[in-house]
C-alpha cells in the first residue's frame, strides 16, 4: 500500500512523496515494535501523526485521493499529535488508547483499500 502511494503521489510532489514514503515505512517498522513494547507506542503514534499529515494534507490539496479523505486523514494526524502531547505533558499510560487507536488505523485502512478497488475498475 506505501508503495501505491508512493506511485500515485510521484507526479505530484516530489519532496511530499520522499517523506509521505519515508513517515509509511517509519509507521510499519515502529507499530510492529510498538505491538512488543508499550514504551514505543508514542513514537508509533507520533510518526504515524507524521505521516497522515502529510499525506492527508497532500490529498486535501492535489485530490490525488477523494480531498474530503485527505481532510479528514489531517484531522487523525492533528488526533495522534494531540494523544503524544497529552502523553508528554501527564505522563497517563498508552497501552489503554492503544486498541482504540489501532482498530481506527484499520478501519482507515479499509477505507483507502476501497479507493483503491474502485480506482483499479
Amino acid at each position: 500500500m506505501i508503495a501505491s502511494l508512493h506511485v500515485r503521489h510521484e507526479p505530484l510532489r516530489g519532496s511530499g512523496t520522499v517523506l509521505g514514503t519515508i513517515a509509511g515505512a517509519s509507521v510499519v517498522t515502529l507499530g510492529l515494535g510498538a505491538a512488543a513494547n508499550v514504551d514505543l507506542i508514542p513514537a508509533a503514534l507520533f510518526v504515524r501523526g507524521i505521516w497522515w499529515w502529510t499525506i492527508g494534507k497532500m490529498w486535501a490539496e492535489t485530490g490525488v485521493l477523494p480531498r474530503a479523505f485527505g481532510w479528514i486523514t489531517a484531522a487523525l494526524a492533528i488526533a495522534c499529535f494531540a494523544l503524544v502531547a497529552a502523553y508528554a505533558l501527564t505522563g497517563i499510560p498508552m497501552s489503554p488508547p492503544d486498541l482504540p487507536l489501532r482498530l481506527l488505523l484499520g478501519l482507515w485502512l479499509i477505507v483507502l483499500a476501497a479507493f483503491f478497488w474502485r480506482d483499479a475498475r
